[in-house]
């Protein structure tokens, strides 16, 4: 078969789909996702449009079913893990700006 052709039955085509889990490992893939980018430098808003955006499969899903609560502590509680300041009404630290 010429490569350009498409065959209906090829059993190399890559095919997503959700896997059922154990208990807690939404919560597990959620706080190593938060860790991923805060390491990475995202402040909380930043973080948070992967989560509200329905484009972002996984990390929408998992605010759709723990609730943006859930997703705002759990940034928080990265942040503090790797002690990156967070400021007190709720914005993100820049070093940049005076205090």
């Amino acid at each position: 078969m010429p490569k350009d052709e498409f065959e209906a039955e090829d059993p190399m085509e890559l095919v997503g789909m959700v896997m059922p889990g154990e208990p807690g490992m939404l919560e597990a893939m959620a706080e190593a996702i938060i860790e991923e980018y805060v390491l990475l430098g995202w402040e909380e808003q930043r973080l948070m449009t992967l989560f509200t955006n329905p484009l972002f499969l996984a990390t929408h899903r998992i605010y759709r079913q723990k609730g943006e609560g859930f997703v705002r502590a759990a940034i928080r509680s990265a942040c503090a893990k790797y002690r990156i300041p967070v400021r007190a009404d709720g914005t993100d630290f820049d070093p940049t700006t005076p205090s």
